[in-house]
């Protein structure tokens, strides 16, 4: 990540942030325009396994939430896309003949997931209104001057494990977003215009990454938690009283984010698994397409629909992705250096990557 963002392309960080909620902004308009196009969505239903018939198809079996949902048995699939994070595609893997038979999904079962948690907190807005904050879409907060000052570049922070010496977040990292300087509904200058002033509240969110260690924790003590890790990374006197606090959300998602780590790259298998089946995600290999996160997920959804579209001869089919930039002049030298000392030193001696062999230099020289 660190090679993608900050060594491989000058710049690079230019990540957007969604102006409300995702679900109302993308995902439902998105569901809106496949329907308009026949396509069928089983909400509350999960793909149990898949089968291929002796017709040469794909025969997908459902698993409901839904009492209402029909028709538990898809047949006579021509194609299937695995659109699943890492650990749901191992899973279905291993119970489905149509794709442990395959030697492209043989290292499915060693693709692992982070648990990730996040809480949103809807506080008493402070009397007084910050403004001329930078970074964000709005320029003004209802948090504590004292917060809303420790995050006056951006209402974004991004924290590492180990902050403030809690033990719950020894191998946890976290990000702090202030929403409303990201989001038009919890704008300060939208609640001048349509909140009455006793409904108005500030928002602030915190997302945990590998939180093992408290997920399964009741939500007053992830809520005290998070406060905690807030002060602890903005560095401020005073820690937000829960008594300040409104309302709270908490989401919790089990193994549901890619796990990289050394050599997990090596267990990435290409977007198409067989003629038929296809998968993508950040997990998927791009073959070369230097993204990561979103934009991996996105450039291996194309990749697997051209490959789709190739493979059953679909005409007008407008999936083509745009070339990632090339490496700036540093990760091209780091490379040949990397190169160079591989040849010369034993390779036990040597790291994976050229930027792990920096880290490893830098720590021995700081």
């Amino acid at each position: 990540m660190f090679s993608r963002f900050r060594i491989a392309v000058e710049g690079a960080f230019d990540v957007r942030w969604c102006r409300g909620s995702i679900s109302e902004k993308i995902f439902d308009l998105w569901q809106h325009q496949l329907e308009q196009r026949g396509v069928s969505i089983r909400g509350g239903s999960r793909v149990a396994s898949i089968k291929k018939n002796d017709d040469g198809k794909y025969d997908i079996s459902l698993d409901s939430m839904n009492e209402k949902t029909e028709n538990s048995l898809i047949e006579n699939c021509d194609a299937v896309v695995l659109a699943v994070g890492a650990v749901a595609a191992g899973k279905l893997a291993a119970s489905s003949p149509a794709l442990s038979s395959l030697d492209a999904t043989k290292d499915f079962d060693k693709l692992r997931g982070v648990t990730c948690v996040a809480v949103r907190l809807f506080l008493k807005p402070h009397p007084t209104i910050t403004s001329g904050l930078k970074g964000g879409l709005h320029d003004k907060t209802q948090l504590p001057p004292e917060f809303a000052k420790a995050m006056i570049d951006s209402p974004i922070a991004v924290c590492g494990a180990g902050i403030g010496g809690i033990e719950e977040l020894r191998e946890t990292g976290f990000c702090i977003y202030d929403l409303q300087r990201m989001h038009d509904e919890f704008s300060v200058d939208h609640y001048a215009l349509h909140i009455d002033k006793e409904d108005q509240v500030s928002v602030l969110e915190i997302d945990f990454y590998r939180a093992d260690s408290f997920v399964n924790c009741q939500n007053d003590v992830i809520v005290s938690l998070a406060l905690e890790a807030v002060s602890s990374a903005l560095g401020t006197a005073s820690k937000i009283d829960q008594s300040g606090i409104v309302d709270s959300t908490i989401l919790r998602a089990k193994n549901a984010v890619s796990h990289f780590s050394p050599n997990s790259a090596l267990y990435s298998p290409d977007v198409k698994l067989d003629k038929g089946l296809y998968c993508c995600g950040d997990w998927v290999d791009r073959t070369g397409h230097a993204s990561w996160s979103t934009e991996k997920s996105v450039v291996t959804a194309r990749q697997a629909a051209n490959a789709l579209s190739a493979d059953f001869r679909l005409a007008n089919s407008q999936c083509d992705v745009i070339p990632a930039a090339k490496d700036t002049p540093q990760l091209t030298a780091l490379r040949k250096s990397a190169k160079l000392l591989r040849t010369l030193l034993p390779l036990e001696t040597l790291p994976p990557s050229p930027w792990v062999f920096a880290k490893q230099f830098l720590s021995r020289h700081v």
